[in-house]
């Protein structure tokens, strides 16, 4: 059976942010990593088609000693699930939409931008913009095809950005910019490198996934011919 194109890209997503547990059971396609303490890699998202128990999604997460979090997504598909959560007492946390753009109207030239080969170093590149250690510890278990991009000015790293191939799609993450270097085109460069480098790896479309209420991030992507595929936000029961 044809899968809907949303749940193919969710599919990916959940593939380039590996979980250390994924199962497939009781509606859900379920996630959990011990270590790391972020929603992404800690949440359950609903099958396709399927009629998904939330009293099986609480047993899964208790019983690991985890919040219980439910990635509702595409959230207009979702919507009676997202109802029967709220009156539950979930709470609704990072609504997020998800983007994509063809790789070719992306990729171009990209000065001060290098791809960083050794896997070795993308902590300390990493943590040079972000101190959550436990996404650096992810990154490390992104399959390849990947690649991560470091941009550099006056010796010091100034943007990051890393970029996963699967199934002709390449998924962009952890793109950020020191906040002293932003709006010079630094992230414009990290993109242009990212999806030259995925156009190189068979990729023909690019996605990522933004916060809504980061418009900064939301008009940089639609500049660069990123497009609305849906949205998300999780449900959260602590």
């Amino acid at each position: 059976m044809d899968q809907p194109e949303w749940w193919r890209l969710e599919r990916r997503a959940a593939r380039a942010w590996p979980a250390v547990h994924v199962e497939e059971r009781d509606g859900w396609l379920l996630r959990h990593t011990p270590s790391v303490p972020r929603r992404r890699t800690n949440s359950a998202l609903p099958l396709p088609g399927s009629a998904p128990s939330i009293e099986a999604v609480e047993r899964y997460y208790r019983d690991r000693g985890r919040a219980v979090c439910v990635q509702v997504s595409p959230a207009d598909v979702h919507t009676g699930l997202d109802r029967a959560l709220a009156a539950r007492g979930y709470r609704r946390d990072a609504p997020t939409l998800i983007l994509t753009a063809p790789a070719s109207a992306v990729a171009g030239e990209a000065a001060s931008v290098a791809r960083v080969r050794d896997r070795a170093r993308w902590p300390e590149v990493f943590a040079a913009l972000d101190d959550r250690v436990s996404t650096a510890e992810v990154i490390l278990r992104i399959p390849e095809p990947v690649a991560f991009f470091a941009a550099t000015v006056g010796g010091e790293v100034a943007g990051m950005g890393v970029v996963a191939v699967d199934d002709g799609y390449a998924g962009v993450f952890c793109m950020a910019t020191r906040p002293d270097h932003r709006r010079r085109g630094i992230a414009s460069r990290i993109l242009a490198a990212g999806a030259a480098w995925a156009e190189g790896e068979g990729a023909r479309r690019l996605y990522l996934q933004v916060e809504e209420d980061n418009p900064g991030a939301r008009a940089l992507y639609e500049q660069h011919g990123f497009t609305r595929s849906h949205a998300y936000h999780y449900r959260i029961s602590d």
